[in-house]
C-alpha cells in the first residue's frame, strides 16, 4: 500500500498561516463586536493593540507566500491607496492646523499657522491613534485575501461571521424582550437609549446586521447550489434561512426604521432571485412551478409575520414617531436641520477641498462652521461628533484627496478581477451588502463603528479572494 506523499513545507507553512489568520481575525471579530461594537475608549485601545498582530502578518505574509519580489508587489499592490493615504496623514500630524491654550483652567483649541500647501491635522495626536486603527482592521481583513488560498476557508470565515451575528441577535433580542434599560441586561448604563445588543447606536446595528444578512444569503445560495432536492432539509440550507430570518427579526425590534428599510429590499432581492432560479429550474425539468413558488411565498409571508408579531410594540412606536414627524416637519424643522448640517458640513469641506482639516477633526473644527444656533450668536443648538454623512464627514477631514484614495482602495481590486467568468453567487451577494453600507453611508455615519468597519472590509475581501479563486478553478477546470 503507498502511503501518502507528505505535504511540501511550503504548503504547510501555508495552512499553519491561514490558521493563524483566521484565529486573529476571529477573535478581533468577537471581541470587537462584543465589546459595544467597539465604541468604547477601552475597547478601541485593545482593538489598536490586538489587532497590530494583522500587521505582522501582514509582513510575514508578504514574505512567505511569494517565490519572487515581483510576486510579492503583486500581492500587496491593491494596497498602494492605503499607503498614499497614510502618508497623507501622517504628513497632517506634523502639520498641526490647531495648538491648545490654556484659559481659566480649560484647554482650548485656537487656528495655528500651518504650512497651507501641506496637509495639516487639527488634532495630531487623535488622528495618529484612528489612523492606525484603520491600518489593523484593513489589514487584518486583507490578510483574508492575502493567505487564504481555498474557497473552503473563506466560507468558514463567512460561517464565523453569520454565527457570532446570530448569537448578537440572539442576546439582543431577548434583551429587548425583557425591556432591559441598559446594555448586557442593565449592568452597563448606555448612553444613547436607541440602544441594541451590544451596539450603543441602533443605526449601528443595522449596518452591521444588513452586512452579516448579506453573508448569510451568499452562503444559502451556495449551499442551495450545492444540495440535492431531496436532501434540501438536511443540508445547511435549511440553517443559513434561519439565520437570516433570525437577522432579519433583530433590526425592526432594534428600531432602526432605515436599516429596515435596506433589509427589506436586501431580501425582496433575494426572495425574487430565488423565485425566478425555482421557476427557471422547473420549467428546465418540464415540471409545474406553481406548488414550489406558492410555498415560498407562503412562507415568506409567515416570516413576515412573525417578525411584525414579535417587534409590534417597537414596530408601532416608531411607526407613530414617523406619523408625528412627517405631521410635524414644518413646525420641528428636523428635515431642515439635517439639510443644514449637510450643507455646513459641505462649507467646512470646501474651506480646505484638498486634504481637509485632518482625521478626526470634524467633531473639533465643526463648531466654526455650524450655523445653527439659538438666541444669542455664540449658544450653540447641539454639538455634532459626527456629520450624520461619512461621504460628506470625510471630504472635510481628509478632502479629496484622502477620499479619493480610500475609494481607489475599494475600486481598483474590483476592477482587477474577470467578473465574466463568476459563475458563483457568493461574492455578488457579498458585494451587495458592500455596495448597500456605501450607499447608506450618505445618510448616516456607519463606518464611526469599528465593527462595522471590521466586517465591511472582511466581506469585502473575502468576496474578492473568492471570486479570483473561482476563476483559477474555472481556467484549471478548462484545460
Amino acid at each position: 500500500m503507498r502511503l501518502p506523499e507528505p505535504p511540501a513545507p511550503q504548503q504547510k507553512k501555508t495552512s499553519q498561516l491561514a490558521g493563524v489568520v483566521i484565529f486573529h481575525f476571529s477573535s478581533l471579530l468577537i471581541f470587537t463586536t462584543w465589546a459595544f461594537g467597539g465604541q468604547a475608549p477601552w475597547a478601541r485601545q485593545v482593538i489598536a493593540g490586538w489587532g497590530s498582530l494583522g500587521v505582522l502578518l501582514f509582513i510575514i505574509a508578504g514574505a512567505t507566500q511569494a517565490r519572487s519580489p515581483q510576486d510579492r508587489y503583486l500581492g500587496i499592490s491593491p494596497l498602494w491607496p492605503l499607503w498614499l493615504y497614510d502618508l497623507l496623514v501622517i504628513v497632517s500630524c506634523l502639520n498641526p492646523g490647531f495648538k491648545e491654550i490654556t484659559s481659566g483652567g480649560e484647554i482650548l483649541l485656537v487656528l495655528a499657522d500651518p504650512i497651507t500647501w501641506l496637509p495639516s491635522a487639527a488634532r495630531p495626536l487623535l488622528a495618529a491613534q484612528e489612523l492606525w486603527r484603520f491600518n489593523v482592521i484593513v489589514l487584518s481583513c486583507f490578510n483574508l485575501w492575502l493567505v487564504l488560498q481555498s474557497r473552503r476557508l473563506l466560507r468558514f470565515v463567512l460561517l464565523i461571521l453569520v454565527t457570532n451575528a446570530v448569537a448578537l441577535a440572539v442576546f439582543g433580542t431577548f434583551q429587548k424582550l425583557v425591556q432591559a434599560k441598559g446594555l448586557w441586561f442593565d449592568l452597563v448604563t448606555t448612553p444613547n437609549p436607541k440602544f441594541f445588543s451590544t451596539f450603543i447606536y441602533h443605526n449601528h446595528w443595522g449596518a452591521f446586521t444588513v452586512l452579516n444578512t448579506a453573508a448569510c444569503l451568499a452562503l444559502f445560495f451556495h449551499f442551495l447550489r450545492r444540495s440535492k432536492q431531496r436532501d434540501l432539509w438536511h443540508s445547511p440550507v435549511t440553517l443559513t434561512a434561519l439565520a437570516a430570518l433570525l437577522l432579519a427579526a433583530a433590526v425592526p425590534l432594534s428600531a432602526s426604521r432605515s436599516c429596515t428599510v435596506l433589509l427589506v429590499v436586501l431580501l425582496g432581492g433575494a426572495l425574487v432571485h430565488l423565485l425566478r432560479r425555482v421557476m427557471q429550474q422547473r420549467r428546465a425539468n418540464h415540471e409545474s412551478a406553481t406548488a414550489p413558488v406558492l410555498g415560498l411565498i407562503l412562507a415568506a409571508a409567515l416570516a413576515v409575520t412573525a417578525i411584525s408579531y414579535l417587534g409590534a410594540d417597537v414596530i408601532a412606536q416608531r411607526m407613530q414617531q414617523t406619523a408625528e414627524q412627517l405631521m410635524h416637519i414644518e413646525q420641528s424643522n428636523t428635515l431642515n436641520t439635517r439639510l443644514t448640517l449637510y450643507r455646513d458640513t459641505w462649507h467646512m469641506a470646501a474651506e480646505r477641498p484638498w486634504f481637509g482639516w485632518g482625521l478626526e477633526s470634524y467633531a473639533h473644527v465643526f463648531r466654526i462652521f455650524n450655523t445653527q444656533r439659538a438666541g444669542e450668536a455664540w449658544i450653540w443648538i447641539t454639538f455634532y461628533a459626527e456629520a450624520h454623512n461619512d461621504w460628506l464627514q470625510s471630504l472635510a477631514e481628509v478632502g479629496f484627496v484622502g477620499t479619493t484614495l480610500l475609494g481607489l482602495l475599494l475600486a481598483l481590486p474590483l476592477w482587477r478581477v474577470r467578473w465574466r467568468e463568476v459563475q458563483s453567487l457568493v461574492p455578488r451577494y457579498l458585494l451587495a451588502g458592500n455596495i448597500i453600507i456605501l450607499i447608506y453611508a450618505w445618510l448616516e455615519f456607519p463606518f464611526a463603528n469599528p465593527a462595522v468597519v471590521l466586517t465591511f472590509f472582511a466581506i469585502f475581501y473575502t468576496a474578492l479572494r473568492y471570486a479570483q479563486q473561482e476563476t483559477l478553478y474555472l481556467a484549471a477546470s478548462s484545460q
